[in-house]
């Protein structure tokens, strides 16, 4: 698998790191092993699924307020930020 181009540059774990076998081990049944390879994906990949739905739900009153509270500036604040704090978090104690 493709390694992390912020690994290879700084030596630090993105947060994204270990998304590609969260997934694959994911898509096999493993969910203990998936969750293992990357935490914070796990909280992310509802967000992601509500995204792409949202891109195949007709137009109408229930996509606009999907799409409101998806591109909340709160929503949109908090994730950036919990994004932020996982990235320290995760290389200060090498998770």
């Amino acid at each position: 698998m493709p390694q992390c181009p912020v690994k290879l540059l700084t030596g630090l774990q993105c947060p994204g790191c270990g998304a590609q076998r969260f997934l694959h081990a994911l898509l096999q049944g493993h969910f203990k092993e998936a969750i293992a390879y990357n935490y914070f994906f796990l909280p992310t990949l509802p967000l992601l699924l509500l995204l792409i739905a949202c891109q195949f739900m007709p137009e109408g009153k229930a996509r606009k307020r999907l799409v409101a509270v998806l591109e909340h500036k709160i929503v949109i604040i908090a994730y950036v930020s919990a994004y932020f704090i996982w990235f320290v978090v995760r290389n200060i104690w090498h998770i």
